[in-house]
């Protein structure tokens, strides 16, 4: 009789645990349900303007998702991230530049393999 309580006691403490792990993995949180926990946000802006030969290109920002500020993150050559304000008028133009210059080499391209209009 005493070999069958203690048997109890185990499949009991057993199915306790069992239940308490599975409680835990609903409960913690989940890098792909809740995207990445090391996105990293831009906290100020730089207010030196960036040369616009030194940019590879940009990431916009939004206060609305995961990060407290608007920004626009640009990405230069040597792969360093800049954040700065899309008030800023240096910031307008730059943004402005490389949309000519990704408009530019859209034209080329549709061009270049016959498929796009011509004398653009």
């Amino acid at each position: 009789m005493i070999t069958s309580i203690s048997t109890m006691s185990q499949r009991s403490q057993a199915s306790t645990l069992f239940l308490l792990m599975c409680l835990l993995s609903v409960l913690s949180p989940c890098t792909t349900a809740y995207g990445p926990q090391n996105h990293a946000c831009c906290v100020k802006y730089t207010t030196k303007p960036l040369p616009f030969n030194l940019i590879k290109g940009y990431v916009e920002q939004s206060s609305r998702e995961v990060c407290r500020i608007d920004a626009i993150i640009f990405l230069t050559m040597r792969n360093k991230k800049v954040c700065a304000s899309a008030k800023d008028e240096w910031v307008k133009e730059i943004l402005k530049r490389l949309s000519s210059k990704l408009k530019s080499l859209a034209a080329n391209s549709t061009n270049v393999d016959g498929n796009g209009p011509k004398g653009l």
